[in-house]
C-alpha cells in the first residue's frame, strides 16, 4: 500500500524517500524490459567507467556516490557477470584498477536505451526550463546537506550526472 499522499507532502524526506523508490522500480522495469541483468547501482558503475575506464575503486566511489564496501560487492558481481575486471595497480598493489570488458561496455550501450526510457518517463510534460530548474534546485539541496556533513568529516561525493537525473 502507498503511502497517504497527504503524509507525503507534510514531510519531505518522506516525499523524496518515496521518489528514490519508485526511481528505483522504473529503472529497473526499463532495465527488465530491454533484457538487462543489471541494477541501478550497476549501471551508474558501468556508465563511469565508459566514461573514464581503468580508475582504482577510490576514485569510482567517488565518482559513482557509493561506498566502498557496497561498491567492492556490486564490483564482484559485475565481474562474475564478465562486465568489469580488476586488476592489481602497477603502482600501488594494495588497490585495484577496474576496467570495463567488451560485454561491459555492450551492456552499457544497451543501458542507455533504458534510461533514455526511464528519463521520457520522469520528464513527461515538463519543460526544458523545469528540467533545469528542478537539476539546479537538486544541486543546490545536494551542496546544502554537504556542508551540514562537513563539520563531520569529509561527505561522499554525489554522482556525477548530466544534470537529468
Amino acid at each position: 500500500m502507498a503511502p497517504d499522499p497527504q503524509t507525503r507532502a507534510a514531510y519531505p524526506r518522506i516525499r523524496l524517500a518515496y521518489f528514490n523508490k519508485l526511481v528505483n522500480l522504473v529503472m529497473s522495469r526499463q532495465f527488465q524490459l530491454h533484457g538487462l541483468d543489471v541494477t541501478r547501482e550497476q549501471e551508474a558503475i558501468l556508465r563511469e567507467l565508459a566514461q573514464g575506464d581503468g580508475c582504482n575503486q577510490a576514485e569510482l566511489a567517488q565518482r559513482t556516490g557509493q561506498d566502498r564496501n557496497n561498491l567492492s560487492r556490486t564490483l564482484g558481481l559485475l565481474e562474475a557477470k564478465q562486465l568489469v575486471t580488476r586488476d592489481a595497480s602497477r603502482d600501488d598493489k594494495r588497490h585495484s584498477v577496474v576496467r570495463l570488458t567488451p560485454s561491459g561496455r555492450r551492456m552499457q550501450q544497451q543501458a542507455l536505451q533504458a534510461v533514455d526510457r526511464y528519463r521520457a518517463a520522469l520528464y513527461a510534460g515538463f519543460t526544458p526550463r523545469e528540467i533545469d530548474d528542478f537539476a539546479r534546485t537538486l544541486g543546490r539541496l545536494t551542496a546544502n546537506l554537504e556542508a551540514a556533513l562537513g563539520a563531520s568529516g569529509p561527505a561522499p561525493r554525489a554522482p556525477k550526472e548530466d544534470g537529468h537525473a
